[in-house]
């Protein structure tokens, strides 16, 4: 009797967790769908904020655009001098029919070298120009990347959320597993944890001004914090327009190397 107990008990356990884990990926893909217009366009403010409180400013012009099922982004700093010209430009394509990858194309244009560098799958986890976002936090990262799992629900400002873990598959990435709450009606993310390959705590993101533009959830400012060399980085979207005509020449090496877009 204890026998059939115990088997009939972890059998359905077992469908339990494939039924929750069905649900994560569910979740996951909601949140990776999510609409952003067909172009987009908008000045990122950056500050970046050292351990002491010294404050350093940044502005970039971003240009967003879908041409069939790939993404494209061009980002370029415009101020201050230092970074001026600096620009980088990416192509985000889908998972194939079968599950598998497609890494994403990448690449970055560096004025004082008169040079474009192609940013590689090992790469995509350094931090953008010194700030605290990856190269990976920028696109839209491939769900067959990781194992995603629910871990329980929280309010976050109010807001109900599913607290949804996606945990690397590649054993060597940087960024071991994030941790995002994610709103079970928008499938808007509200704030975040980064772990390090020690599973330590490495950052952590804050979501705020959170709001429809032209009926698309947007986030309109992101903190993220390190808190293990106590640094962080805040972004502020602004005057952004979307499915608003964009210069499709901007989103081609060509364009970074002869330092087209403005």
């Amino acid at each position: 009797m204890k026998k059939v107990f115990f088997k009939s008990f972890f059998t359905g356990l077992l469908c339990f967790s494939a039924i929750f884990a069905q649900t994560a990926n569910e979740i996951a893909k909601k949140v990776h769908d999510l609409p952003n217009g067909k172009t987009s366009s908008s000045i990122i403010s950056i500050t970046l904020v050292d351990k002491n409180g010294k404050n350093r400013n940044r502005e970039i012009v971003s240009y967003t655009m879908k041409e069939g099922t790939t993404d494209k982004t061009v980002l370029v700093f415009k101020t201050p001098r230092d970074v001026a010209g600096i620009s980088y430009l990416s192509y985000d394509y889908p998972d194939k029919a079968d599950g598998s990858t497609v890494d994403s194309d990448s690449w970055i244009y560096l004025p004082a070298m008169k040079k474009v560098r192609r940013i590689s799958g090992s790469s995509k986890d350094d931090d953008f120009q010194g700030t605290d976002f990856t190269y990976d936090d920028l696109g839209n990262r491939s769900l067959s990347k990781d194992d995603f799992a629910i871990l329980g629900s929280e309010k976050v400002n109010g807001v109900d959320c599913w607290i949804l873990e996606a945990k690397a598959k590649d054993s060597k990435a940087k960024v071991s597993r994030r941790v995002t709450w994610v709103d079970k009606k928008t499938y808007v993310t509200y704030k975040g944890e980064y772990y390090d390959k020690q599973n330590r705590l490495q950052k952590t993101l804050i979501c705020e001004n959170i709001k429809q533009v032209k009926g698309y959830w947007t986030t309109q400012k992101m903190t993220m914090t390190n808190v293990q060399s106590n640094h962080k980085t805040i972004y502020e979207v602004k005057d952004l327009k979307y499915d608003e005509a964009v210069n499709t020449s901007f989103f081609t090496v060509s364009a970074l190397e002869r330092e087209l877009v403005k």
